[in-house]
């Protein structure tokens, strides 16, 4: 492991020190307003819901007695998730199979999120869905780089404009915009992610700020190294990519990311990390120089898929 790495994790790990004593882990929290004020029937859409933190969101609003709407490729992982929790809890869960990076998928789901939202039956809409790429940017096919952009940004926007009428007019609801610890590091390797990932910071907080007073709250959910099968790709099996190769203490559980953004939800702060480590890896930004984040290339260059002229890949988890 070099230095450099071993710099950045001892100062995560300071930084955590310092965080426990200034904020409280929002895992550890209470149910949220958001949740305790849910009554009646209560719907939730998430898309990329057919695994990892999307699946988390869905198995957690169910246990909370929420009806669903499930989003993602894969129909039959859809179906067993829907048919398993409409078993244990009793609820309603409807199946649609889109590819959010295809137009014509992405403006019917868009389509059935307005139906759903002017009806008055959705009251949460979760835009987790969203996948990664591995390599140089010159690499990488421009189509990949354009479906990343679509599905993490043109999707979440397209979708939460479908959900908000409907919301305002009820004056109930709450929108969760799944982001990353990537948005404060720019790193080479993944150059659109971080990007992306950062516009979904900026357009949540602003939009938090202009709901402010309607009953309706957002959210950013920046995780970092969630147990997923994010890494379970070809993407990242290319580039030998082990989850050993960072502590153990920077990795959460899906269950731990959802349920600290479910509990966070309706507070003041319209940005959720959860874990002491990715709260301390924000933090720390603000003090590490641009310049020394960008030479993070020769840590985690083999980790992103920086291997010559390899061919780049593309790891999903819708």
């Amino acid at each position: 492991m070099s230095n450099k790495l071993l710099s950045v994790i001892g100062g995560v790990v300071g930084g955590a020190v310092a965080w426990k004593l200034l904020a409280p882990e929002v895992a550890q929290r209470g149910p949220s307003t958001f949740l305790a004020g849910a009554q009646g029937s209560v719907t939730a859409l998430i898309t990329g819901a057919s695994a990892g933190i999307g699946e988390a969101f869905a198995r957690r609003l169910a246990r909370e007695g929420y009806n669903l709407v499930l989003v993602a490729r894969r129909e039959h992982r859809l179906a067993m998730l829907a048919e398993d929790l409409k078993r244990r809890h009793a609820i309603n869960a409807q199946v649609i199979v889109a590819d959010l990076a295809n137009p014509a998928d992405l403006d019917r789901l868009a389509s059935a999120t307005t139906d759903l939202s002017e009806s008055g039956q959705l009251d949460l809409l979760v835009n987790n869905a969203g996948f990664g790429t591995t390599g140089p940017f010159a690499n990488v096919p421009v189509q990949e780089q354009l479906d990343m952009i679509s599905v993490h940004v043109t999707a979440s926007v397209q979708l939460t404009r479908a959900a908000l009428p409907g919301m305002l007019q009820r004056r109930r609801g709450g929108v969760i915009n799944v982001a990353s610890v990537a948005a404060w590091y720019p790193l080479p390797g993944n150059v659109n992610y971080s990007a992306s990932k950062r516009y979904l910071v900026t357009f949540t907080e602003a939009l938090q700020a202009e709901l402010a007073g309607t009953g309706l709250c957002a959210q950013a959910l920046c995780p970092g190294f969630t147990y997923s099968e994010f890494h379970d790709t070809p993407a990242f099996r290319e580039i030998n990519f082990r989850r050993d190769s960072f502590p153990a203490f920077m990795w959460q559980t899906a269950d731990q990311v959802a349920s600290a953004s479910l509990n966070a939800l309706g507070s003041a702060d319209a940005v959720c990390i959860p874990g002491l480590a990715n709260r301390a890896m924000v933090m720390a930004q603000n003090v590490i120089p641009r310049s020394f984040i960008r030479q993070l290339r020769g840590a985690f260059g083999g980790l992103l898929g920086e291997k010559g002229n390899a061919a780049p890949q593309t790891s999903q988890s819708q």
